[in-house]
């Protein structure tokens, strides 16, 4: 069901408590206003960004190949679909996600990402740290999950 302009916006305002000030200098960049109609479609809503681990070596939480994280709408953690996670895999995780949006606000596919793999934080004991894990981020439909 399509929301009329002046619902989605009363709708918008109320979502982020923005005055009536801060709604019209948001709706004065054509950019914003078109991503603002995307980010809100209820079929990004089933859209999940994973995060699934392909290699590991030396982790001390023990993250290993398979394990992952589901974010709902591409940004929002699923606790109950995702695997224990170490913090220090999260590093690389907001810029995925923006790169996620930022391609279904084009129109383009999320999962046609070209930096699609990412490591922890930890440089691993061949170069003075401790272990490595790497990370391939791709995005499901939830019917797919």
């Amino acid at each position: 069901m399509e929301m009329d302009q002046e619902g989605f916006w009363k709708m918008f305002q109320e979502h982020w408590g923005y005055t009536d000030e801060e709604l019209a200098i948001f709706k004065a960049d054509p950019h914003k206003v078109r991503a603002a109609q995307k980010m809100f479609h209820p079929d990004l809503e089933k859209k999940y960004l994973v995060i699934e681990v392909v290699d590991s070596h030396g982790c001390a939480l023990g993250l290993k190949p398979g394990d992952r994280l589901y974010f709902r709408a591409m940004g929002a953690l699923d606790v109950k679909r995702s695997s224990p996670w170490c913090v220090m895999a999260f590093g690389y995780m907001p810029a995925v996600a923006s790169m996620c949006h930022d391609r279904w606000m084009e129109g383009l596919d999320p999962s046609g990402m070209i930096y699609n793999r990412f490591s922890c934080a930890d440089c691993g004991v061949s170069s003075g740290g401790w272990g490595r894990v790497t990370m391939q981020a791709y995005v499901k439909d939830e019917s797919e999950l």
